[in-house]
């Protein structure tokens, strides 16, 4: 029996020294669950960062054809599609009112021309008479009045007589640009209406635009708009020519978004050069804008990089003993954006405040409010400056200042620290590296990288994360946890059986 009772005790000890180390195992392993570690190798490569949107080509210099005369369409010379010059006759209304009344007002110049000669010749006789004291001097004035009067007729009778010209002229329209016509709105025979002397404004007869450049139109969105900027080079793809690319430059950037369902927009306009006149006014195109482009560069993942103001980077800074080197290049580059309250040059600020208590984090608020509201307007305005507030939005203490929202363009020129483990001898320590411009995968190295050198990535893989919790679920459900659950049991019901 004693036999028995020493093999059962040492099989349960050996079952749970087996159940701990198991536990113990998962334990260590639960820190590197779904963590996927690679090495690679830094090399050269190109990088380039672009900003996708949809837009609808649109017509620089569209006009609308309308007529200053009214009447009957007699003569039509366009069709939608055409391509017309400047001057080119566009259509004809019926002439026969406005040729009357040119052949009435140049008969009315003609009496008025007649006249003047008579008056002209009735005022040099009355001056001859005059002098030969044969008239009275009212006589002579009269005479010389009469001159004057036909003088005026005769500038009449020319203004009427040109101007009935000019209606003539306006039953023939023509093309006031060269272009293509986008829209015909009248057909021949119909009577329209004069766009000078009608209230409503008249007929539109039809739309020409000039299409040998374009504008497209699109809308970006707030999160890429800091990026976008004047003269940046795009490339636009028009679904119905998807092979072809058409090469264009930013116009302009729209001041005031536009919101939708949550969703801030941008208008931007994009000048494009119509290649063999294939894009139309309204098709739908994709729009590339390219931010930057750099060829040849080191390029390092940014899996691999890590923020070393962050707290796990604070972390591997003091372990190994980094800090980051004074460098007035970069923050003249930043142009002071990353500066704020509590961020000095060696970080003595930072540090001290992450070591204080609650009690003395407390207490400091409450003697930065007082100081706050003791200040007067132009200290806060000068300590807004100094900490990159950009100005007061409240007076008092908690609302006094309020930090910038950063820009999200990103300057070809910027440059910042980050954290890469690299391989030193037989080992990867942690170290300081100096990046630039960067798109979602890669970076560019600036310092402390060369082609060829090794780095380390650790990445977090889904797929791998779901395995591990599936397995660990699996192993809760094994036979292991009912045997300990059974000896327990036994355990309770033998010393029971036994007393």
């Amino acid at each position: 029996m004693k036999k028995y009772l020493i093999i059962s005790v040492v099989a349960v000890v050996l079952i749970g020294a087996g159940y701990m180390l198991q536990n113990g195992s998962d334990a260590e392993a639960e820190t590197t669950i779904g963590q996927v570690t690679r090495i690679e190798q830094i090399a050269r490569g190109d990088l380039n960062l672009v900003v996708s949107a949809n837009g609808v080509v649109q017509p620089i210099n569209k006009v609308e054809i309308k007529s200053k005369a009214s009447g009957q369409i007699v003569e039509l010379k366009f069709i939608e599609g055409q391509y017309v010059n400047k001057g080119e006759l566009l259509l004809a209304l019926d002439p026969r009112t406005t040729k009357n009344d040119l052949e009435q007002a140049r008969a009315d110049l003609a009496v008025a021309e007649a006249n003047l000669k008579q008056a002209k010749n009735n005022n040099t006789r009355a001056k001859e008479l005059y002098e030969k004291s044969l008239v009275s001097v009212q006589e002579k004035d009269q005479a010389n009045l009469e001159y004057v009067r036909a003088q005026s007729q005769v500038v009449k009778a020319r203004a009427a007589t040109a101007s009935a010209e000019e209606r003539l002229a306006d039953t023939r329209i023509i093309a006031p640009i060269s272009g293509v016509i986008l829209t015909k709105n009248i057909e021949l025979g119909m009577i329209i209406s004069s766009g000078v002397s009608n209230v409503g404004g008249g007929t539109l007869l039809g739309t020409i635009a000039d299409m040998n450049e374009v504008y497209v139109e699109t809308n970006v969105d707030e999160v890429d708009i800091g990026k976008v900027r004047e003269g940046q080079e795009a490339t636009v793809i028009a679904d119905a020519y998807p092979e072809d690319r058409f090469t264009g430059q930013v116009e302009r950037i729209s001041p005031l978004g536009k919101t939708q369902q949550n969703v801030t927009t941008f208008n931007v306009i994009t000048l494009v050069r119509n290649r063999d006149d294939k894009l139309k006014a309204g098709m739908s195109t994709s729009v590339d804008i390219e931010i930057f482009n750099q060829r040849n560069v080191v390029l390092v993942p940014n899996e691999a990089l890590r923020d070393p103001k962050s707290e796990q980077g604070l972390q591997i800074m003091e372990a190994n003993n980094l800090s980051i080197p004074a460098d007035t290049s970069e923050m003249a580059s930043q142009g002071g954006r990353r500066r704020a309250f509590g961020e000095s040059a060696g970080g003595d600020m930072r540090a001290r405040f992450q070591n204080m208590s609650d009690e003395e984090r407390q207490k400091m608020r409450e003697q930065f409010r007082q100081r706050l509201q003791n200040m007067s307007a132009e200290e806060r305005q000068q300590m807004a400056q100094r900490f990159g507030g950009g100005g007061a939005s409240g007076t008092d203490g908690e609302n006094a200042f309020v930090r910038r929202r950063p820009v999200q363009r990103q300057d070809e020129n910027e440059v910042r620290w980050r954290l890469v483990k690299s391989r030193d001898g037989d080992e990867f320590r942690p170290k300081l590296i100096k990046v630039g411009v960067s798109n979602f995968d890669y970076s560019v190295v600036v310092e402390g990288l060369k082609e060829g050198d090794e780095i380390e990535v650790t990445t977090i893989s889904r797929a791998k994360l779901a395995s591990e919790q599936f397995n660990q679920r699996m192993r809760g459900m094994s036979p292991l946890g009912g045997m300990s659950g059974g000896n327990a049991a036994r355990q309770a019901t033998g010393g029971g059986g036994r007393r």
